[in-house]
C-alpha cells in the first residue's frame, strides 16, 4: 500500500473579514471523507504566516535563498500536492497569494494543484489567473475546481457553504489530485 499523500490546502487570503479559513477548514473536511485514507491535509494558512512583500536581492531561479525563503521551501518542498483556496480581488488572485509564489521556485517544480475558489462567481477568473502563474513554476493542475458563489450569502452559521452555493465533485477532484500527485511523485523520485 501507498503511504498517504501530503497535501498543502493553501489558504491565499490575509484579510481579517475574510472567508478563507472557513472555506478551507470545510474542504478539508469533506476531503478526508472521500480521500482520508490517501491523503494527509495541512494547512499553510498565509495569515498566520505573515510574509513581507516580496524584496530579496537575489530572483529565486538562483536558489540563493535567505533565511525566510529556505523555511518556506523546506515546507513547500515536503509537499506532494497542493489545494489552492483563493478568493478572487480585482478580477485575479489576492496579492498575498502572489507573494507567496514570487518567494522561491523549483520547490513547486512537478506537482499537481487543485483549486477552490470563493466569491461572487466562485473566483473562477483567480484560478485561471492562478494556473496561469503556477504553470510558470512548473505546476500540473487539475481540472474539476471546487467554487462557492455569492460567498456574501453562501456560509451557515458555522462556515460552511449551504446547498445550492457550492459546485463541484469532490470525488473526481480528489481522484484526480490522487493520481497526478502519485504519479509526479514517483517521476519525481
Amino acid at each position: 500500500m501507498n503511504e498517504k499523500l501530503n497535501i498543502l490546502v493553501i489558504v491565499g487570503t490575509t484579510r481579517n473579514a475574510r472567508s478563507g479559513k472557513q472555506i478551507s477548514d470545510w474542504y478539508i473536511s469533506e476531503a478526508q471523507k472521500t480521500a482520508g485514507d490517501l491523503m494527509d491535509f495541512k494547512v499553510v494558512d498565509l495569515q498566520e504566516w505573515d510574509l513581507p512583500l516580496f524584496n530579496e536581492d537575489t530572483p529565486p531561479m538562483y536558489h540563493q535563498y535567505s533565511e525566510l525563503q529556505n523555511k518556506i521551501a523546506g515546507e513547500i518542498d515536503k509537499a506532494d500536492g497542493f489545494v489552492f483556496v483563493t478568493g478572487e480581488y480585482n478580477h485575479s488572485i489576492p496579492g498575498s497569494l502572489k507573494n507567496l509564489l514570487d518567494y522561491i521556485g523549483a520547490e513547486w517544480n512537478k506537482k499537481p494543484a487543485a483549486y477552490v475558489g470563493y466569491g461572487a462567481t466562485g473566483a473562477t477568473r483567480a484560478i485561471e489567473h492562478l494556473i496561469q502563474i503556477l504553470s510558470c513554476l512548473g505546476v500540473a493542475s487539475m481540472r474539476g475546481h471546487i467554487t462557492v458563489n455569492a460567498i456574501w450569502d453562501a456560509l451557515d452559521g458555522h462556515g460552511i457553504p449551504k446547498d445550492g452555493y457550492w459546485f463541484g465533485d469532490f470525488e473526481n477532484h480528489l481522484q484526480e489530485l490522487a493520481w497526478w500527485a502519485n504519479a509526479l511523485k514517483a517521476a519525481r523520485e
